[in-house]
């Protein structure tokens, strides 16, 4: 797409049922319409007024909630445009050719009214944040950054969007890893059997594809870790950034594929493939044996393995107080705060190129240089930042970002945990 449309609105009124999607794409549209206007002047102060005015004054719901989630702020988007402005003229024809995308998303959200006549209505909106996520769920809508995942497929956003609206209609538990992996892993079957297109296929090299072609490996080392609760231990099944090396490769997320598997089978097993769509999407994975039983219903466990499965005890996340309890990340002094990374030595010293810290202090992103990392000794990686940057006894959640994309998990002996998502560490000035 040679050309930006300048399309005040677009929506996706298909009438399923009683269920009515909306698609909006404006604020896609005016994001490049503000870019484009930031790109006639280097004075920064009209910059940002640019985004204020084409861009952020003119917010669907989608950027609203992006705006109120990041905290972010004008210059945010200005600071991304001058650091990653190359990148994002790369992908314009990509995130703009979600308004070619809206006939194969309608035909697709219909089939899925159709084969789930229980679905729950809600809008798709289309933003442009500043890179710190991908899709997602508010209430019943969903928010897809396009700057995270469109791609030159040309239809990138049809599976994004059927995979998170799975979600959508589930009930979301947060217990071991069986049940985290059963609860994506829906996502991805119901998404491919609504898309019609094998998911190994749309994405060559990806989880499904590597796990389909290691499938006894990715089994034999999944049931020794299914049973655990404790987030460090799985963390490279789910959401990690290392992923596992399996018959000498690494992968990543194939919590997801054996999810997956469970979910097909549970499927082909079925007389009743509406009712067994149902339940996939509807189970209620509400405790740790719920999860079991839907593996053990599902087929897909060798008779070999059931009595492992049958017999296995759930682990609970219990801190270990064996282990002291710190305050991890960063450390104050007179006047400064000294933000500090170890990499732990599993990761490859020689292939990280970049650390940076990511909070609500600087919107979540990663490629702001600002606050990039030194590698100060060895395998630590520093940061001073100045006390008055912060606002004494607030609270910001932050996370370490390793090569811009590999967002580090939290490790078990943190005492700064934030209470409200146990994947964010926090910071507080006294």
């Amino acid at each position: 797409m040679k050309k930006l449309f300048l399309v005040a609105f677009l929506t996706l009124s298909s009438l399923l049922g009683n269920a009515q999607i909306n698609v909006v794409t404006t604020d896609v549209v005016n994001f490049w319409v503000a870019f484009d206007s930031v790109q006639t002047t280097t004075d920064r102060a009209k910059q940002v007024a640019f985004v204020q005015k084409l861009y952020l004054n003119k917010a669907a719901f989608g950027l609203k909630y992006t705006i109120r989630f990041q905290e972010a702020k004008a210059e945010n988007w200005v600071d991304m445009i001058q650091e990653k402005g190359a990148e994002l003229l790369k992908a314009r024809p990509y995130m703009l050719s979600v308004l070619a995308q809206k006939p194969l998303l309608d035909a697709k959200l219909a089939r899925f009214r159709q084969l789930y006549p229980t679905f729950k209505s809600g809008d798709v909106f289309f933003v442009v944040g500043t890179g710190v996520f991908g899709g997602r769920v508010w209430g019943g809508n969903l928010i897809i950054g396009c700057e995270k995942v469109a791609s030159e497929n040309p239809d990138w956003a049809i599976d994004i969007v059927l995979h998170e609206f799975v979600h959508t209609q589930q009930t979301i538990y947060d217990d071991a890893l069986l049940s985290h992996s059963i609860m994506e892993g829906a996502a991805d079957f119901v998404a491919e059997l609504v898309n019609e297109k094998d998911m190994a296929v749309i994405h060559p090299g990806g989880y499904i594809d590597f796990g389909n072609r290691n499938e006894k490996a990715v089994w034999d080392l999944f049931k020794k870790y299914m049973s655990s609760g404790t987030k460090n231990k799985f963390y490279d099944w789910l959401y990690g950034v290392n992923g596992l090396s399996i018959n000498g490769q690494r992968m990543k997320d194939l919590g997801y594929f054996m999810g997956y598997k469970f979910c097909k089978s549970y499927y082909a097993t079925a007389t009743d493939k509406q009712q067994a769509l149902r339940e996939i999407i509807e189970y209620k994975l509400s405790s740790n044996e719920k999860a079991r039983e839907f593996l053990l219903k599902s087929g897909y466990v060798p008779e070999a393995d059931r009595a492992l499965v049958q017999a296995m005890t759930f682990e609970r996340l219990v801190i270990n107080k064996d282990v002291p309890q710190i305050i991890y990340g960063y450390r104050l002094t007179n006047d400064n705060v000294v933000m500090s990374y170890t990499l732990p030595d599993s990761e490859d010293l020689d292939a990280v190129k970049s650390v940076t810290v990511a909070g609500s202090f600087n919107n979540w992103n990663p490629a702001n240089d600002r606050y990039k990392m030194t590698n100060t000794t060895a395998r630590t990686f520093e940061l001073t930042l100045p006390k008055t940057a912060f606002e004494v006894g607030k609270t910001y959640p932050f996370k370490f970002v390793v090569n811009g994309k590999n967002w580090q998990p939290v490790p078990e002996n943190a005492k700064n945990m934030d209470d409200s998502s146990t994947e964010n560490l926090t910071l507080q000035v006294n």
